[in-house]
């Protein structure tokens, strides 16, 4: 009976490892982005200040 709950432990334990180290890769290509070009600042900036380029016009189309 012990080794059946250390076998389900281990398991929930790998699915948790598997999700952390997907989200550990998304983050590391977040950052690598980052590093390297400007598309995911400009992105950032766009949707998290509301920042617009030099010509555009901001339009926002709210529910009736």
């Amino acid at each position: 009976m012990r080794v059946k709950q250390l076998e389900q432990q281990v398991a929930r334990q790998q699915e948790e490892n598997e999700a952390l180290t997907a989200r550990n890769n998304a983050l590391a290509a977040e950052v690598l982005d980052l590093k390297s070009g400007t598309q995911a600042v400009e992105e950032h900036a766009r949707a998290g200040q509301g920042m617009l380029k030099e010509g555009e016009v901001f339009v926002q189309i709210l529910e009736p």
